[in-house]
C-alpha cells in the first residue's frame, strides 16, 4: 500500500478548495446569526442555538438524501452521457422535494412538541417563530442542493462556492440591519436573524438556478433539459441509495444535535457553551467536508471507469489530507480555548464551560476525519446500506447513552456530555473503513 499521491492531492485539492469554501460558508451563515444574535443576549443565543441543532439535524437528512445522485451522476459523467446526467437530475429534484416534505412535516411535530422537551420556559417564545421561519426556508434548500450536487458531480465545484460566499454576504448584512435595527429598520434580535437566513437562501436557490439555465457552460444541459424527462426507474435508485446516506448523516447529527436537550436539562448556559463550541466544531468538520466530498466526486469517477485502483488511491490520499488538516485546526481551536467564547457572549460562566469542552473537541477528530472520509468514499461507490447499521451502533448504541451516562447520570455536566462524542465517533470510523476495504478488495462479507 502507498502513503504518498501527489497527483490525488492535487485533484482533491482542486476540486476539495471550492467545497469547502461552500461548506465554511454554510457554517458562517449560523455563526454569525450565532454570533450576531448572541451579542443582543444570551437568552437569544440559547434559543437560536437549540433550535439551529435540531435544524441541522433536519438539513443533515436532506443533505445526505440528495447525495444519492453524487455515484450516480459522477459515474455517467466520467462516461460523457449528458442526456442521462440531466436525467438524473430531473429525477433527483422530484425525489429530493418528496423527502423534503417528509422532513418539513417531522420539523412541524418539533414545533408542536417545544413545550414539552423541558426546556427553559423562558427561551420558548423566542424558539417557536425561529423554528417556523427556518421550516419555510427548507424546501428551497432542497431544491438547491440538487443542483449543487449535479454541478459538484461534474467536478464543477467553484459554481456552489461562488453562490454560498453571495449568499453568506447577503445573511450577514441584513443580520447587521434587522438583528440591531440599523439603516432605519425596527430592532428585531432573533427574529431578524431568521428573516436574514430565510431570504439568503432563497437568493441562493435563484442563482444555482439560474447558472444552470443562463450560463454558457450549462448550455448544452439547459438544451437537454427540455427533452429530459422524469424516470421512475432513477428516483427508485435515488431513494435506495439516498435513504441510507440521509439516516447515516442523521444519526450522527442526532449524536450532536439532541444532546442540547440533555443540556436544556443542565441549564441556559450549559446549552449557550454547546452552541458557542459546536460552531467552532463544526467549522472545523467543514474543511472536512470538502475534502471528502472531493473523495466522494473522484471515487464516482474511478467507479464509472472501472478503476479500482484509483478509487482505493483517492480515499487514502483524502484521509491524509484530512488528518494533516485536523491536526492543524484542533490544535488552534484548543490554544485559543479560553477566549473563543467573547465572540459570541460575555459571560464568563460560558467561557468557563466552553474551555473544558476543548478536550473532547480535540480527542475526537481522529476519528471524526476517518469516518466521513470512508463514508464518503462508500457513495461515491454507491455503497451505502451498511452504513445505516454501523451509524446505529457508533452513534444510538455509544455514542448518545455515554453522554447521558457521564453527562446527567455521572454528573460531569457538559463536559460529560461531550466526552460520548469520542467514542461513537472512532467506532465509526473503525466500522466504515473495514466496510471499505472489504468492497475495493472484493473481500466477501463474514
Amino acid at each position: 500500500m502507498r502513503f504518498f499521491y501527489p497527483q490525488e492531492y492535487r485533484a482533491l485539492t482542486k476540486l476539495g478548495v471550492p467545497i469547502t469554501v461552500g461548506q465554511v460558508g454554510l457554517t458562517l451563515q449560523n455563526l454569525a446569526d450565532n454570533i450576531m444574535v448572541g451579542q443582543h443576549s444570551t437568552e437569544e443565543l440559547a434559543a437560536a442555538g437549540f433550535v439551529n441543532n435540531m435544524f441541522l439535524l433536519a438539513l443533515l437528512l436532506t443533505m445526505g438524501y440528495s447525495i444519492g445522485a453524487v455515484s450516480q451522476i459522477g459515474a455517467l459523467y466520467a462516461r460523457g452521457d449528458k442526456r442521462r446526467i440531466v436525467e438524473m437530475l430531473k429525477s433527483s429534484i422530484v425525489a429530493d422535494f418528496g423527502q423534503g416534505v417528509l422532513i418539513v412535516a417531522a420539523l412541524a411535530l418539533l414545533y408542536v412538541a417545544l413545550p414539552y422537551m423541558g426546556q427553559p420556559d423562558e427561551l420558548l417564545p423566542l424558539m417557536k417563530p425561529y423554528l417556523l421561519i427556518q421550516i419555510c426556508s427548507l424546501p428551497m434548500m432542497v431544491v438547491a442542493g440538487a443542483f449543487r450536487q449535479m454541478t459538484d458531480s461534474i467536478n464543477d465545484t467553484s459554481v456552489g462556492m461562488g453562490v454560498m460566499l453571495v449568499g453568506n454576504v447577503w445573511n450577514f448584512f441584513f443580520n447587521w440591519v434587522l438583528i440591531f435595527g440599523n439603516l432605519g429598520f425596527p430592532e428585531m434580535g432573533i427574529m431578524g436573524a431568521a428573516w436574514a437566513t430565510f431570504t439568503s437562501r432563497l437568493l441562493i436557490l435563484l442563482l444555482m438556478v439560474g447558472v444552470f439555465f443562463l450560463s454558457p457552460r450549462y448550455r448544452e444541459y439547459a438544451r437537454l433539459w427540455r427533452e429530459a424527462r422524469v424516470v421512475r426507474q432513477d428516483m427508485l435508485l435515488l431513494n435506495r441509495l439516498g435513504w441510507p446516506i440521509a439516516i447515516q448523516m442523521g444519526m450522527e447529527s442526532a449524536s450532536f444535535s439532541l444532546v442540547a436537550i440533555m443540556l436544556g436539562w443542565i441549564g441556559t448556559s450549559a446549552l449557550a457553551a454547546h452552541q458557542v463550541m459546536l460552531n467552532i466544531a463544526n467549522a472545523i468538520f467543514m474543511f472536512y467536508i470538502g475534502v471528502s466530498s472531493a473523495v466522494a466526486i473522484r471515487v464516482s469517477n474511478y467507479n464509472g471507469a472501472g478503476d479500482m485502483r484509483g478509487v482505493r488511491h483517492a480515499a487514502f490520499a483524502g484521509y491524509e489530507m484530512i488528518l494533516c488538516l485536523g491536526v492543524l485546526l484542533s490544535v488552534t481551536a484548543f490554544l485559543f480555548k479560553d477566549d473563543v467564547s467573547i465572540l459570541f457572549t460575555d459571560s464568563s460562566e460560558v467561557a468557563e464551560i466552553v474551555a473544558g469542552l476543548a478536550y473532547p473537541l480535540v480527542l475526537y477528530q481522529f476519528g471524526d476525519g476517518m469516518q466521513v472520509t470512508f463514508a464518503n468514499a462508500l457513495r461515491g461507490l454507491g455503497d451505502v446500506k451498511k452504513l445505516m447499521k454501523y451509524s446505529f451502533i457508533a452513534y444510538v448504541l455509544i455514542s448518545l447513552p455515554l453522554s447521558y451516562f457521564l453527562g446527567i447520570v455521572m454528573g460531569w455536566g457538559t463536559f460529560g456530555v461531550w466526552m460520548g462524542f469520542p467514542f461513537g465517533l472512532t467506532t465509526a470510523a473503525i466500522l466504515y473503513f473495514r466496510r471499505f476495504l472489504r468492497v475495493v478488495f472484493k473481500v466477501k462479507e463474514t
